[in-house]
């Protein structure tokens, strides 16, 4: 029998805000992290790019040492039973104050894939509430890179409260002859959706509840569409369901949504927005939020992320 469940308040009230951070790890991840540096959505979010590249940061920077993260990586013995590198601690000082930690990165390559694992386990180790967004690399990259980034994906799972994926290969769905650097800025825009949405909705009510929700989903895809005209709750939720990084719904057992509305009745548009995914997915439990954005004007968006 599944569920619905409503979480979240779009209402801006500092006391409810949950402290949220950023790492933007490795080049992927710091190219996501800086199209939102002057995003007024995420006033509340401090934001780090992390990695070994010596290109001028936009951002406050966080050098690790890519030898320890590969260490890290690579030891059977979890962060709770053992002293922790100077990589570590440095990040760790940073998270000790936070409710939400965001792990942005692109997998297959050495300093994105150990290094969010690393985060993965500091976000566990503190209890907060750990979402990754991760990128899996193109079919036309190495074999090598294609293992590491599948290992890194299932060894972050295993710490991670939600790890959300996207295949970059996914993208000739959208545009066969997409150029790399058009295919990278797409994924970047794709891959900040979660955090736009789930960031401004998100109580620290809801962490404990929102963390229990996903206990045991291994991996979240994402759907993300908009919808305007009659009903454009419901065609923001079908052109959601169309994302090509989503398979047969049906499969889902687990979804989280945000329903962002522009100017109209955000709460009959939601209710639409609902019914789609109930009945795509008739099985699933659903926790969703509502916000209201008037930036998008007479649309509605649909931000999903599912998982089994």
């Amino acid at each position: 029998m599944s569920e619905t469940r409503r979480f979240g308040s779009d209402i801006s009230d500092s006391n409810k805000r949950p402290e949220t951070l950023a790492f933007g790890i490795g080049g992927a991840g710091r190219n996501i992290l800086s199209s939102v540096r002057d995003d007024k959505k995420f006033a509340n979010m401090k934001a780090y790019e992390v990695g070994v590249s010596d290109r001028l940061p936009e951002l406050p920077f966080i050098h690790v040492d890519i030898q320890e993260m590969k260490d890290t990586f690579n030891n059977k013995i979890s962060l709770t039973h053992r002293p922790m590198n100077q990589t570590e601690e440095k990040m760790i000082r940073r998270l000790k104050s936070m409710d939400i930690i965001y792990i942005l990165s692109g997998m297959g390559g050495e300093t994105g894939s150990y290094t969010s694992y690393t985060c993965s386990q500091l976000g566990e180790k503190l209890g907060l509430l750990t979402i990754a967004l991760v990128a899996l690399p193109f079919k036309t990259e190495s074999e090598q890179r294609h293992e590491l980034a599948m290992e890194a994906k299932d060894k972050i799972s295993d710490h991670a409260d939600v790890v959300a994926v996207f295949h970059n290969s996914r993208l000739m769905k959208l545009n066969p002859y997409i150029s790399m650097n058009k295919a990278f800025s797409v994924m970047n825009s794709i891959i900040r959706l979660p955090m736009d949405d789930f960031n401004t909705v998100i109580t620290r009510e809801d962490i404990p509840h929102l963390k229990r929700f996903c206990n045991g989903v291994n991996e979240f895809r994402i759907g993300a569409g908009y919808g305007k005209g009659r009903e454009r709750g419901k065609r923001a939720s079908n052109d959601a369901l169309r994302s090509p990084w989503l398979d047969d719904m049906e499969d889902y057992e687990t979804i989280l949504a945000v329903v962002t509305s522009g100017v109209g009745r955000a709460e009959i548009e939601a209710q639409d927005a609902l019914d789609v995914l109930l009945e795509h997915a008739p099985k699933a439990h659903i926790m969703w939020g509502l916000r209201k954005d008037p930036s998008i004007g007479e649309r509605t968006r649909v931000t999903l992320l599912a998982g089994t």
